[in-house]
């Protein structure tokens, strides 16, 4: 692939998390103009629109898993040598870690005390935050979306950075050169976690089940199935096949959408809990194999200036729209109607994201990337040195 191509690429996949980041704002500034965001009651077609784009952030975590699975996905097709774990922990915390303990920080100062603050939850105790160090909060009822609720996705990010390098060694050990082993192992993943809905509708199971990594593992398993797929060599699209894949995708999501809203999910509450929002999220991973492998306008559209800026400092923007937006609620600064209200939560989240992405997240990624290159060239010199003198004992 030439480098033109990797960065039209890579300019659409930001332009995906821009797009992804963009929708979880506006369905937090929609869902936090209610008095209670815990017990809302949609009215009209905005509020039933609004409401479902809560559905960015399954786009996060089939970006995840596309992103991430990739060099597993190859290392195991190729069987010619495994991922430097190292190296992928290296870059995880550098990205994820820093920024996040600042949001908190952050966080802490803007909002504890406003425990009266429509929509503000705060632990019940100060020492509950120590869960929040650990990226531990999901894992009691007494943190769970509180503080800054939206790291609760972080909790199952976190847990599928650590745990995605055993998978990849299983698969390049039971799979190695055979894409059909691979995509069962996925299969897998996705049965475990439609298992575990299942389970914890039928079991009458809690809030920390219901946000735990397995009943989310559908989403990070359909972006894996994509990266196995472009890695298989199947990543070359027509114009006419984007277009199809795009409008295919959006029309999974808005299914999605019209299943739970029109009483379909709510009417088989079984298939309903088990199922979630699994047509929502094979929606997004049509999208995201028509950005890395589509031509034409339907794959560039995310390549969009604007909206590729936005991706590239999503992760800030993820992390401190929330607070800024209680925080401005706390003074009584929000407007009440939607636009003009997105306007004053969209501009601070968007200068906290740049200078998270500016000051924290990209020297430290370039810092890992540094040391990473320093232990590659000494692997090799001493690989050479090794060489010459084996060549010099040689007979």
């Amino acid at each position: 692939m030439s480098p033109s191509e990797r960065g039209r690429r890579a300019a659409g996949l930001d332009g995906l998390r821009g797009l992804a980041a963009l929708s979880v704002v506006c369905f937090h500034v929609w869902l936090y103009r209610f008095p209670d965001p815990t017990h809302v009651r949609r009215r009209g077609v905005l509020d039933y629109v609004l409401s479902d784009f809560r559905h960015g952030l399954l786009l996060f975590f089939v970006l995840s898993g596309y992103l991430l699975y990739r060099g597993f996905a190859r290392a195991a097709l190729r069987g010619d040598g495994f991922v430097d774990v190292r190296q992928y922990l290296r870059r995880r915390v550098a990205r994820v870690v820093p920024a996040y303990y600042l949001a908190m920080l952050g966080t802490f100062v803007l909002l504890w005390g406003a425990g009266g603050t429509p929509g503000v939850r705060l632990p019940a105790h100060q020492g509950d935050l120590v869960l929040f160090l650990f990226f531990a909060q999901n894992y009691s009822s007494h943190t769970v979306l509180t503080f800054n609720p939206v790291t609760w996705t972080l909790c199952l990010e976190v847990l599928f950075y650590a745990l995605l390098p055993v998978f990849g060694i299983a698969a390049y050990r039971w799979s190695r050169g055979l894409a059909r082993r691979q995509a069962l192992a996925l299969l897998g993943l996705l049965g475990l976690g439609l298992a575990w809905n299942a389970g914890v509708f039928l079991l009458g199971g809690s809030l920390v089940a219901a946000k735990a990594l397995p009943a989310y593992l559908p989403y990070f398993a359909l972006g894996m199935l994509v990266a196995l797929w472009v890695e298989s060599g199947g990543a070359w699209l027509g114009r006419l096949a984007t277009v199809a894949l795009v409008l295919g995708g959006a029309l999974c999501v808005a299914g999605n959408a019209l299943w739970h809203s029109g009483g379909g999910a709510s009417a088989v509450p079984l298939a309903g809990a088990t199922l979630q929002d699994l047509l929502a999220g094979i929606g997004f991973a049509a999208l995201v194999a028509a950005v890395v492998a589509g031509r034409g306008v339907a794959a560039s559209w995310t390549r969009f200036r604007p909206l590729a800026a936005l991706g590239l400092v999503s992760y800030g923007v993820y992390l401190w729209h929330l607070p800024l937006m209680l925080f401005g609620a706390r003074l009584h600064l929000l407007p009440q109607a939607f636009v003009p209200r997105l306007i004053v939560v969209l501009l601070p989240a968007l200068a906290a994201g740049t200078a998270s992405w500016l000051l924290v997240e990209r020297p430290l990624l370039a810092a890992a990337s540094r040391g990473a290159r320093s232990r590659s060239r000494g692997r090799t010199s001493r690989r050479r040195i090794g060489a010459a003198l084996d060549a010099r004992a040689a007979p």
